[in-house]
């Protein structure tokens, strides 16, 4: 009982401080790390964390446990191509536009450096006029025994494991010890033992990565987190989280990206430029995002499937709606039909439209998958994770090898925490796509082929069991 006390007051603690919640942990056992955390000292060892700063040998110690450090260069590489492709330009072209050539980045929780490290390497691939640019980024987390690691900048062979010879000689130096950041790229990164919960190191960012943090925040500090990140980001700037980590809380003041297994968000602006991708277009859109939908004239067409399913791969929607409409007149039996004009809806945020023509298709065809499918897209982009669940079961149901709905609920069980479950769609995707070539598309209503979601799903699995 008194044990028991003690863990509910240390779990309150670093609650309170850190946002860190031990309980989400399984790999801890938290009691047996309390008695030797404490040297059966429990109640002075609970004081003396209660009354002194999380930069104190104890508070350390206790962090070292509780945080995970284990990272690697370019890890989740499509984040950083993301980076590189999409964030950088629009940043770049305004500034420049300005004659302001600045640019400020946050890496929450940088752990032993590698992250903080890839984006320097990747602002100075990007930026042709590097050396004029005032960069300020900074790599932040609680853990002062990796700080300090990253600040040496000495790394083994192990963190280089998804990068190639040349990355490794055109930016690190061999030492005894290791390879060693050059200097002109250490030289970029400013590295601070700090809480997130604490704030930023600096107003204003214009980009904040924060991967793999928030899983294991509880809900409240994870709201805090959301609020500071969105506080601190300039009107129309990028924050970057994990791919299995999604914002909860007030989402209408974020616009969310979501490119092929790599979602992004945007603080909304004044007047928001940027067109939004919503969760059902994942799999139409692919290596980038434009900033405006081109408006084509609208010629005379014959309504087919086919010519309304190409209107939608040119997300050409006023097109694309008026064949359907069109289809659907001639013919108001066809379920297929009712998906691709929910498509069209929801691929312009119109929600409760989509759910109307998933209605008609799902009344028409009680057991078509790809209806179930984009439902559970639709509950996903509007917060209703539940709801998205029992959908993407639902598609599982009627069509047991859907390959994304496997893919959309292992993301949804890892974000859970629950990276077994997550671990067996992710496998039952894989099994499946495997059987195709690669240049298959893997559904009726996706230009996503089956060798890209091969890679997406492997990336994923890879990234966990690392």
């Amino acid at each position: 009982m008194v044990l028991n006390t003690s863990l509910n007051q240390l779990n309150d603690i670093i609650e309170k401080r850190t946002g860190l919640a031990p309980t989400k942990q399984p790999d801890i056992d938290f009691p047996a790390l309390l008695k030797s955390l404490s040297n059966g000292n429990i109640r002075e060892y609970i004081n003396h964390l209660r009354n002194s700063n999380e930069n104190t040998h104890d508070w350390q110690e206790l962090l070292q446990a509780l945080t995970i450090n284990e990272t690697y260069f370019l890890r989740e590489k499509s984040h950083f191509d993301l980076i590189s492709a999409h964030m950088l330009p629009k940043l770049i072209g305004k500034r420049r536009a300005n004659n302001d050539l600045h640019l400020n980045i946050w890496s929450v929780g940088c752990a032993s450096g590698e992250e903080p490290y890839s984006l320097a390497i990747t602002l100075k691939q990007t930026l042709k006029d590097f050396d004029k640019w005032n960069i300020r980024l900074f790599g932040t987390d609680l853990n002062t025994t990796a700080v300090n690691s990253a600040q040496r900048g000495v790394y083994r062979k192990w963190a280089f494991r998804h990068t190639s010879v040349d990355f490794q000689n055109r930016y690190f130096v061999p030492t005894p010890d290791g390879l060693l950041i050059k200097p002109d790229i250490r030289n970029l990164v400013t590295f601070r033992t700090a809480n997130l919960l604490n704030g930023p190191p600096l107003p204003q960012m214009d980009i904040i990565l924060c991967r793999n943090v928030l899983l294991y925040f509880t809900q409240a500090s994870a709201r805090r987190a959301e609020v500071i990140f969105h506080d601190t980001l300039i009107p129309e700037g990028w924050l970057l989280l994990g791919q299995s980590e999604t914002l909860g809380y007030k989402r209408d003041k974020w616009v969310m990206h979501l490119f092929p297994g790599t979602p992004i968000y945007q603080k909304r602006g004044a007047v928001q430029q940027s067109k939004p991708i919503s969760s059902q277009e994942i799999f139409l859109a692919h290596d980038a995002v434009p900033d405006v939908i081109d408006t084509k004239p609208l010629q005379r067409v014959v309504a087919t499937y086919d010519t309304a399913l190409q209107a939608i791969h040119d997300e050409d929607y006023e097109r694309a709606e008026m064949l359907l409409q069109e289809l659907i007149e001639n013919s108001k039996k066809n379920a297929p039909t009712y998906v691709m004009l929910a498509l069209v809806y929801a691929n312009r945020n119109r929600f409760d439209e989509a759910h109307k023509q998933l209605d008609n298709a799902i009344e028409l065809d009680p057991l078509i998958a790809d209806a179930h499918y984009l439902r559970g897209t639709v509950f996903m982009e509007e917060g209703k994770t539940e709801e998205a669940s029992k959908e993407l079961h639902a598609t599982l149901y009627c069509q047991r090898n859907h390959p994304l709905a496997s893919f959309l609920l292992g993301n949804l069980y890892a974000q859970q925490g629950d990276i077994p479950k997550a671990t067996k769609f992710w496998k039952n995707a894989l099994t499946t796509v495997t059987n195709l070539q690669e240049d298959s598309p893997v559904s009726s209503i996706s230009d996503m082929s089956a060798g890209r979601l091969h890679t997406l799903v492997s990336e994923q699995l890879a990234g966990w069991e690392d």
